[in-house]
């Protein structure tokens, strides 16, 4: 266990082994979590709002059927002509 301090503005550093074991490079974005008298740190990915989208329950369901359809052979194959006539 390691002992580090806490200054008076609030900042603490993480030893580089911390850091190195958790994959925190650079400047990196961690949740904060107090459970009981513990503080708990964990490493956070932050996405903009407007790719949120991908993450929703429905969104992952379809990716999941899509998953699903794929690996029973339930794909169509279409040229690049075809392809563009889908947006028209």
């Amino acid at each position: 266990m390691k002992v580090i301090a806490v200054s008076e503005s609030g900042r603490l550093t993480l030893p580089v082994e911390v850091r190195r074991r958790l994959g925190l490079e650079g400047e990196t974005e961690v949740e904060v979590e107090v459970d009981g008298d513990a503080i708990i740190l964990r490493p956070a990915i932050v996405l903009r709002r407007e790719d949120a989208w991908a993450y929703t329950p429905e969104h992952r369901a379809l990716l999941s059927r899509a998953h699903a359809d794929s690996r029973e052979g339930r794909v169509l194959q279409l040229t690049e002509e075809e392809l563009q006539t889908l947006g028209s």
